[in-house]
């Protein structure tokens, strides 16, 4: 069901027009470039820096959403009104579907050009940037996806029906895969694929992570939950209110047009209400050079170097087509800061750490009193385990920008790492002050908090987070953590019991969630009711230190004292700090 757009989409074709010539075709074949932006990634995240009514406002560049969103709480702390969509209208999204309400930007700005009267959708969870930007944007006219070259580019094509249009190959071979038009597809890119000889509809999404295959779509290529080889691999989140259980598997043959990629390991999960068969997230963007023709109905694309979904896949692209390597070490090196910045980021998400670190500093060398790029830097010295450069370059960025909520953020974990909870703490509080209400990052200023055990703190931000973030897939997890703060704080343990209840009703196999729940029995000297949440946490994770533990104590209560030793070695011989912890919080 799409939504009314009035005069809105011709007027952003209509202001994205760039005097820019695009790229050149054959003789009658036109392209004109309709906007260049550019995209830094934040791991598997595509960002693109915009603006709402001067206020800076990163998005996530999302494909596979047929609108731009924002979540509820955004929009308040934007101070963004609201008014309702015609009755019944949800959106549908991992995780379940979504009441949605309508938002008006007046001043929108997107690749330096100011857009007035964007409307956004407002529904589903936090995404953790200011919300996604769809295909009310991104499906204009035809679109190019160069998330190695750190862009994405918009283009009118005319006169193009039969030309080529992956440009960037200079008449080398590429691949290509039909798609459906945009009115079947509902505005996504939506394309046959072929999975161990089944034949699935794959969309192409850019704002999903990590590919994903519905449990459904995984049978018919052979495979379930439960067979050999196939792994439990944590919980998928989206738009939706609910997590779902994931699983990885490795399959023998993926065909995306006439690209081959074998022994491919793939996430599978439910994905309710979404109409498809397969997520193609951005782990394969990140890979290839797209382009999108959807005026031919075709993508073409290249295959660009490096890691393929969760590991590096063999390409073989048979005797029809040779794959184009385009790696970013042929290409001609940036001439600015951002051109570094971007190069950088890549090189993170690929995990080549030297290079990446190495574009940072050209970057840092160049527009040394800009905080984006130091605090870059500091990602990838942790990625490399190097914490003590990290908070150098933390420190350089806070410096230049005392409100870099992120780079305070990361500052105080390394610091609550390092032994220091009281310098993490005057950090936390620095960011209390800073933030809105409403702002997602009070979810991890509370684990930060509790942490620190300075668990008011943390109960307070949990409550925070929780009064503005009613219908998001990460509400379980709060409740969780605000169940376990107040039992290592022994208050409120009947609010703390009620919190876990919760958080186990929304996943009942969450084995962290199950030994919260244990723990507030244990405190509560409900030891039978302690033992079988521990049995069941452990069933599930059978190395939970703080679980097996836990174990002992109700055991040696019950009068288990055989099984209470041999659980309480155990637990010592996976954490030495078992027992101080324990002793330490008065736990038992």
């Amino acid at each position: 069901m799409g939504i009314g757009t009035k005069a809105k989409r011709v007027s952003i074709a209509a202001l994205l027009v760039a005097a820019t010539a695009g790229p050149a075709m054959a003789e009658t074949c036109k392209v004109g470039q309709m906007a260049a932006i550019p995209v830094t990634m934040q791991g598997l995240r595509p960002v693109v820096e915009t603006r709402i009514n001067g206020k800076p406002a990163p998005f996530i560049l999302d494909s596979g959403a047929f609108y731009s969103n924002i979540s509820p709480p955004v929009a308040r702390e934007l101070g963004l009104p609201t008014q309702p969509l015609p009755f019944g209208f949800r959106v549908n999204g991992i995780g379940g579907s979504s009441d949605a309400m309508l938002a008006t930007v007046r001043h929108f700005t997107l690749a330096g050009t100011d857009i007035p009267n964007v409307e956004f959708v407002v529904s589903g969870s936090d995404v953790g940037q200011t919300g996604l930007l769809g295909q009310n944007v991104l499906g204009l006219a035809d679109v190019e996806y160069d998330l190695p070259g750190g862009m994405v580019r918009l283009f009118r094509p005319s006169g193009c029906a039969h030309a080529s249009m992956a440009y960037w190959t200079e008449g080398k071979p590429y691949f290509e895969i039909p798609i459906e038009t945009r009115e079947l597809a509902h505005n996504h890119t939506i394309g046959t694929v072929e999975l161990d000889g089944a034949k699935l509809n794959a969309t192409f999404d850019t704002g999903a992570a990590q590919t994903v295959l519905t449990l459904r779509a995984a049978a018919r290529a052979g495979v379930h939950p439960g067979d050999l080889g196939v792994e439990v691999a944590g919980w998928e989140q989206g738009l939706g209110r609910h997590v779902v259980q994931g699983w990885t598997a490795r399959f023998k043959l993926l065909k995306i047009g006439n690209e081959e990629l074998h022994n491919v390991r793939l996430h599978i999960a439910d994905l309710g209400p979404l109409d498809t068969d397969m997520l193609l997230g951005a782990d394969f963007f990140v890979s290839h050079r797209l382009y999108v023709s959807n005026s031919q109905h075709r993508i073409y694309f290249t295959y660009s170097g490096g890691r393929l979904f969760d590991a590096v896949a063999h390409v073989d692209p048979g005797a029809a087509v040779a794959v184009v390597a385009q790696k970013a070490g042929e290409t001609a090196n940036p001439t600015d800061a951002e051109g570094y910045s971007r190069r950088g980021a890549m090189f993170v998400t690929q995990h080549d750490l030297p290079h990446a670190i190495d574009a940072f500093s050209h970057a840092i060398a160049i527009a040394p009193k800009d905080p984006r790029f130091p605090r870059q830097r500091a990602l990838a010295y942790l990625d490399q385990h190097r914490p003590v450069l990290a908070i150098d370059d933390l420190n350089t960025t806070l410096t230049l920008d005392p409100a870099d909520t992120q780079a305070r953020l990361i500052r105080a974990e390394l610091r609550l790492r390092a032994g220091n909870p009281a310098g993490a703490i005057t950090d936390l509080d620095l960011l209390n002050g800073q933030l809105p209400r409403e702002d997602a990052v009070r979810l991890q200023m509370a684990r930060l908090y509790s942490g620190a055990d300075a668990f008011d703190a943390g109960v307070a931000q949990y409550d925070l987070w929780m009064a503005a973030h009613h219908d998001d897939s990460r509400r379980s997890t709060a409740q969780n953590g605000r169940c376990w703060s107040r039992m290592l704080a022994n208050k409120d343990l009947d609010k703390a019991l009620g919190d876990c209840n919760a958080a186990v009703h929304a996943i009942p196999n969450d084995p962290s969630f199950l030994d919260s729940r244990a723990f507030i029995h244990l405190c509560q000297k409900d030891d039978r009711a302690a033992l079988a949440d521990f049995n069941a946490a452990l069933a599930i994770d059978p190395k939970r230190a703080w679980a097996l533990y836990g174990r002992s104590l109700a055991e040696t209560h019950l009068g288990m004292t055989t099984e209470a030793a041999r659980d309480r070695t155990l637990a010592v011989a996976l954490d030495k700090r078992m027992p101080e912890r324990i002793q330490k919080y008065g736990i038992g």
